[in-house]
């Protein structure tokens, strides 16, 4: 039993080695080039087929690439990829921007609560130099930002009204990240951390009476069938970064990373697009599915706005740490100058 444990170890390392040598070196790619794409959006949600469409628009450019598309958590859960993909347990991935703050604190400013306009200002804002920061502080924990996919807006399901800043007074609600948990606590509601595939049957359990998601999601998952209320409130505009290895990255051919970038620049286009179509039928669908829609007028939103705004940018500053005050504020800065 000693002699065999032995050699599996052995063998164990000269495979661990072989993998790392191969992760940095692109002529162990050699002709084909194989890349695993993992996500956690339903098979036939937007965001889903954006990854495919990415892996599509490589292909065809370039035919020694072939990424394998792994959506709806097939390979990990959205709270597992964020510590899966910096050690290349994962070539790619789609990674939920709430998930990423443990770390990337900067990047916390994408899920600022009721504080975008529109939608229109928040693109704005991260294509400005405000990306371009999240961009290099990714890069220093080993990942590559390939494109920005658009998940759409960020609203309310829940199992009962929440029309007033009341009526969160007391409730359980899902959050997907700091950001979002703490704005739920400014608002009088008890936030729960799930991931996206946990929310379902928390819902049909009683154990959270509503959640943060997106309407896109709303219908992909049935929330219908567990819960009666949408609250468009236009909570947060989310977003996920397209992310790869840095050391797989770093391996592959000059071509093939130009080309990876140029389909980036067409999938993030068709994303955007997508998104905002996406979100108005799948409120119509809902509504079919006779979920109830309200939507928050703005002498109201003010309040909900004015609940969160001051814990929002306390939290952001806060969690980037002293050293990275300038860095914050420059951030916002260029938010508002956007505006």
């Amino acid at each position: 039993m000693k002699r065999v444990g032995r050699v599996n170890l052995l063998g164990g390392v000269l495979l661990m080695s072989f993998f790392f040598l191969a992760v940095g070196s692109p002529a162990a790619f050699g002709a084909n080039i194989i890349l695993r794409f993992a996500g956690n959006h339903p098979l036939t949600h937007h965001c889903t087929r954006g990854m495919e469409l990415y892996a599509k628009l490589v292909m065809e450019k370039m035919n020694k690439v072939k990424i394998e598309v792994y959506p709806a958590g097939q390979l990990f859960s959205d709270k597992d990829l964020v510590r899966a993909l910096p050690t290349g347990a994962v070539d790619m991935g789609v990674m939920h921007t709430a998930m990423l703050s443990g770390l990337v604190p900067v990047s916390l400013f994408l899920d600022f609560p009721f504080f975008y306009k529109d939608r229109a200002h928040w693109h704005r804002v991260i294509d400005s130099k405000a990306g371009e920061i999240v961009k290099q502080d990714l890069e220093k924990r080993d990942l590559q930002l390939l494109y920005w996919m658009d998940f759409g807006r960020i609203d309310f399901a829940s199992k009962m009204p929440l029309k007033t800043l009341e009526s969160f007074k007391g409730k359980r609600i899902r959050g997907s990240g700091e950001m979002q948990l703490e704005g739920i606590r400014a608002m009088g509601a008890s936030p729960t951390f799930l991931g996206a595939g946990e929310v379902y049957l928390a819902l049909q359990r009683n154990t959270i009476d509503g959640a943060t998601s997106g309407p896109s999601s709303f219908w992909e998952r049935k929330y219908y069938e567990v819960a009666k209320y949408i609250t468009d409130a236009d909570y947060q505009f989310g977003v996920f970064p397209v992310l790869i290895n840095k050391k797989i990255w770093e391996g592959l051919p000059q071509d093939v990373r130009a080309i990876m970038l140029q389909a980036g620049k067409e999938a993030q286009a068709w994303g955007r697009k997508e998104a905002e179509k996406v979100d108005t039928e799948s409120i119509e669908l809902l509504e079919k599915k006779r979920m109830e829609y309200y939507y928050i007028p703005e002498k109201e939103r003010a309040r909900w706005t004015a609940a969160t705004s001051k814990v929002s940018i306390d939290l952001f500053m806060k969690r980037i740490g002293e050293k990275e005050q300038d860095k914050g504020k420059q951030i916002l800065e260029l938010a508002e100058k956007l505006r």
